[in-house]
């Protein structure tokens, strides 16, 4: 199956080409009108094609399209995508609010087009091994979960748009990681609402510090932190349930190898061990490790691979996408109110 990618910068090359590959998928084509991630593009995938517009990627013979631009061009570019009638991937956030996002969802049921929103942190090991904890009764009942992707960068990067734009140009965390925090937590316990919010900026440019509640239908509430400027992060997970707690310190390794250029063979990953995550449950004084689940990001293109051929239930559905979304206007309203 032929892929095009548009956009080839963190999302187009780290996360999205090597999964594609390891899927079994051909890069046949990228758009980028950046010379350098052009020449970077090549050396990567030498036999794609190389162009510089959405109208020129769409004459090539694709059957599956990638929307890894920036946020701003996401609805544009997907449009374009599925008025051609090509099954669409669109990268988080699918657009930049719920109007947007779910007009996108219309045009694909018109069309009949797929139309699958990418999040990828539903394959991280960490989110993977909450889903076995839940699954064998480790912990009992869960009743609270504490996400976070917090660092501590005091410094604004002035050469990355998701650091320098203001959100409703597309930048800023709250339309960055937050959307992992958010579309995990939904997908980990159900639909829920949100019951506070804070979105600062505190290096005077885009949202860098940005901390959710969201109270689950299922009991759960999740508390969601997402920050630039933290000096000392919290565990990357805490999942508390009425017979312990799940502490997860880390992410696994999937993003550092595939920042360091890993390009799998088809029907390859990474090995297990470099990508499970290390995760302990707590008992009061006592605790143990406990065996977590491997990273798998090409999971989500091996779905596709059904969702093209036989119109399979997709990796996302659009009520997730849709929950993200909404979840993340209320956000912006609920922190205006307060």
């Amino acid at each position: 199956m032929k892929v095009g990618i548009v956009g080839y910068g963190i999302a187009g090359r780290y996360f999205h080409a090597p999964a594609l590959v390891s899927a079994g998928f051909e890069i046949a084509a990228i758009c980028t009108r950046s010379m350098e991630r052009k020449a970077v593009a090549h050396s990567d995938f030498p036999a794609a094609v190389m162009v510089n517009s959405i109208e020129e990627i769409l004459d090539e013979d694709l059957d599956l399209m990638v929307i890894a631009s920036t946020n701003e061009v996401h609805v544009e570019h997907a449009r374009a995508s599925l008025h051609r009638g090509i099954p669409t991937v669109v990268d988080k956030p699918v657009a930049l609010n719920y109007a947007d996002t779910a007009s996108l969802f219309d045009l694909s049921e018109s069309l009949n087009v797929p139309l699958v929103a990418f999040f990828n942190r539903l394959w991280d090991s960490d989110s993977l091994t909450v889903k076995k904890v839940i699954s064998d009764g480790s912990i009992g009942n869960v009743f609270r979960v504490e996400s976070r992707y917090e660092r501590f960068r005091p410094e604004i990067n002035p050469n990355s748009w998701r650091e320098t734009l203001a959100s409703d140009q597309g930048g800023g965390l709250l339309l960055d990681l937050q959307t992992h925090l958010i579309s995990t937590a939904i997908d980990l316990f159900g639909d829920a609402k949100l019951v506070f919010s804070s979105l600062k900026e505190v290096r005077g440019a885009s949202e860098d510090d940005v901390v959710l509640i969201l109270q689950h239908e299922s009991g759960v509430d999740s508390y969601l932190s997402v920050s630039s400027i933290i000096g000392a992060p919290g565990p990357r997970l805490r999942v508390s349930g009425d017979q312990g707690t799940l502490i997860i310190n880390d992410l696994d390794h999937q993003e550092s190898h595939l920042r360091k250029g890993f390009i799998p063979q088809p029907g390859q990953w990474l090995p297990s061990a470099e990508i499970t995550t290390e995760a302990r449950i707590h008992k009061g004084d006592n605790s143990f490790n406990y065996p977590g689940a491997p990273g798998a990001y090409p999971a989500f293109y091996e779905s596709m691979r059904g969702v093209i051929n036989a119109g399979s239930i997709p990796p996302i559905s659009p009520e997730l996408a849709l929950n993200v979304a909404r979840i993340i206007d209320e956000a912006r309203e609920l922190n205006i109110k307060s």
